[in-house]
């Protein structure tokens, strides 16, 4: 089975094909990729209007051990993660997050 999905999220339209062995992951993975989650829970926390769709968008990156990372990340800084299942498929690792350094105090302890 063919499923093909386009969405938007932030200013850039996606397009994605996908054809899988088994049906149920043909369709995993393009409902969870076409529906990355728009809501902001660090933000909404802090009073500010997390709705907004053109305040999210996508990124990618890869490490050193060449695992690529897929996320959505919000203009708070705030990302949430696209995790892979061991056996196929995809999901967003909900909710959002965002890092903050932890501070040190004199003796090198918070």
């Amino acid at each position: 089975m063919i499923v093909k999905v386009k969405f938007q999220i932030g200013k850039v339209e996606y397009e994605f094909q996908f054809d899988e062995k088994d049906e149920k992951d043909t369709l995993n993975k393009a409902i969870t990729l076409s529906q990355p989650p728009v809501f902001c829970e660090v933000c909404s926390s802090e009073g500010k209007d997390a709705k907004n769709p053109e305040d999210f968008k996508l990124t990618t990156n890869k490490d050193k051990e060449g695992n690529i990372y897929v996320n959505v990340k919000h203009r708070c800084g705030a990302r949430v993660k696209l995790g892979e299942y061991k056996v196929g498929g995809y999901f967003w690792k909900q909710p959002f997050e965002r890092y903050e350094a932890k501070k040190e105090t004199q003796n090198g302890q918070e």
